[in-house]
């Protein structure tokens, strides 16, 4: 690479290190009440060092582990199916196709059953994507191919290293990381030969858990060829570099973006995304001085200051069970009261604490109907909980979740565990639907419609029963079981209700035949039977 593209790589990483600088404060003060665990922003601390100095309640951090559990389970949860591949052509010549929906539903096996393999850990590694997505409002997650190990790698990446930039469309295109590596780490992934000069003169000396400062430049190539593709060709670049030296590790390329970033919302104009925590921060905040200006209080209740006489004290006053206090005759040892009312204290901290769960969607996430709800109540109060969560669920599905597919289904099939593909579907695109519980809530509103009108015309149909055909039997059941999420494979398709139909025509044509032999011979018999008679 030549030194004027090093140089200017680095110099855009300032670029964007300037305007991200702002936002790095805002991010320590809610992570120190939030997430203290990676509240290394603006003060760094060292690794095991005690990070909760600042939390007396701990509502915002319990809020924001809730709310991370909760999307992750109601969103990406690796016990179900949360996600279904489909042709992005809606021509029924392909759709209702049985070998293409088959590899369609076998290929979507393949990707959920590589994401809840053991060796991937998706859910540890998902649930901190989602703690700093609630908790920072941007989240960073990096997938790569395997390399030492069979199963693809996922790895959260911390905000504070990442540095981003939009394309036109407002899309996250662009991401540097800065990241420290050890010279061991960098020789095992990188190899000796990438070296710079002071990483060699380190690696010689055997100082191998020096760290280094790595820069990490991904970002769109321009000049992208079409057919097979060497490392440096590839879409997406990539570009590891010692900016110290400004010396080019290693220079390569990705077929899909390996940075996941994923943003809670966003405001006009900015790049980053802000959080529940965020707008949740002020109540927070005051909620860890209240709690302290309440257990100062309840201390002095249980522990009340004493009120002595003038000189009427000989020994000294001990306050530790069991103590003896030698006093004058007649001298008084009283209690100071305080007048504090600790009941009004913790309602309303109770007050500030519930406000703080509303932030957090969590009187909408947990139901505490009890179990006299009706399905009903259930389903509208699901579908409320949708309501609230749609912007945000429309923008992962966008940012995260749909490049994360394709980028998963991209490793796959080039690695050759997908299955190949129907001829008939070769250069169809695919198209990704969601089929988790978050989204198929969506979908309540469509199916209760459905429903609604179904219940409506059942009477009319009983008047009139031309009313009962307007409605396609099959599509229907097929359109109801699409919104609840039932598999393609489950369903039985057209192919096989004619085959079905068909069979039933053949045993009842046999069963008339049969009726009819029988008749004939009856008939046959009587007459036989007549005939004797007569003679």
């Amino acid at each position: 690479m030549q030194q004027e593209k090093i140089i200017h790589l680095i110099k855009r990483k300032d670029k964007m290190s300037a305007d991200r600088g702002t936002w790095q404060h805002h991010w320590q003060d809610v992570a120190n009440f939030v997430m203290p665990n990676q509240a290394d922003f603006v003060t760094k601390r060292s690794k095991g060092d005690k990070r909760t100095n600042y939390i007396y309640d701990s509502i915002g951090v319990h809020s924001n582990e809730m709310l991370a559990a909760g999307i992750h389970g109601f969103l990406t949860n690796p016990s179900s199916e949360w996600f279904s591949l489909r042709l992005k052509d809606d021509d029924d010549e392909y759709n209702n196709n049985e070998e293409v929906k088959n590899w369609l539903d076998d290929t979507t096996n393949v990707i959920l059953s590589e994401l809840s393999s053991p060796d991937v850990a998706f859910s540890s590694h998902m649930h901190e994507y989602y703690l700093s997505l609630t908790g920072i409002g941007t989240s960073v997650l990096f997938i790569g191919e395997p390399s030492r190990r069979e199963g693809i790698m996922f790895k959260p990446i911390h905000v504070n290293e990442v540095f981003i930039a939009e394309n036109s469309d407002g899309i996250i295109d662009t991401v540097y990381r800065c990241f420290k590596m050890s010279i061991r780490q960098i020789v095992q992934k990188f190899g000796e030969e990438s070296l710079s000069n002071r990483m060699r003169q380190t690696y010689e000396k055997k100082e191998y858990d020096k760290e280094f400062d790595i820069l990490h430049c991904v970002y769109p190539r321009d000049d992208v060829k079409k057919g097979k593709k060497a490392a440096k060709e590839l879409p997406v670049a990539s570009v590891y570099i010692d900016e110290k030296e400004q010396h080019v590790i290693k220079e390569g390329g990705f077929n899909e973006m390996p940075y996941m970033v994923g943003r809670w919302s966003k405001a006009v104009g900015e790049t980053f995304g802000r959080s529940p925590a965020m707008t949740a921060l002020p109540d927070i905040k005051m909620l860890q001085e209240m709690m302290k200006t309440t257990l100062r209080a309840a201390q002095k209740i249980v522990d009340p200051s004493l009120l002595v006489d003038d000189d009427g004290v000989m020994g000294p006053i001990r306050t530790t069970p069991g103590s003896l206090i030698y006093r004058r005759k007649g001298a008084n040892i009283d209690p100071l009261i305080t007048g504090a009312n600790i009941p009004i204290s913790f309602d309303m901290m109770e007050d500030i604490r519930n406000r703080v769960r509303t932030t957090f969607y969590l009187d909408q996430l947990q139901f505490t109907g009890g179990p006299q709800m009706t399905a009903t109540e259930v389903m509208e109060r699901t579908e409320r909980t949708m309501r609230l969560l749609g912007p945000t669920l429309g923008r992962l599905q966008s940012e995260f979740l749909g490049p994360m597919i394709e980028r998963i289904y991209g490793i796959l099939s080039r690695a050759g565990r997908l299955p190949a593909p129907p001829e008939i579907i070769a250069e169809q695109p695919l198209k990704i639907e969601y089929v988790s519980p978050l989204a198929r809530a969506q979908k309540q509103m469509d199916l209760q419609g459905l429903m609604r009108t179904i219940e409506l015309a059942g009477p009319i149909a009983g008047v009139d029963p031309e009313a009962a055909q307007v409605i396609k039997g099959a599509d229907t059941v097929r359109y109801i079981a699409e919104l609840n999420g039932v598999p393609p494979r489950l369903m039985k398709s057209d192919e096989d209700l004619q085959a079905e139909r068909d069979a039933q025509a053949r045993m009842m044509q046999a069963q008339q035949a049969m009726a009819t032999m029988q008749q004939g011979m009856d008939i046959a018999k009587t007459a036989k039977e007549a005939d004797i008679s007569n003679v």
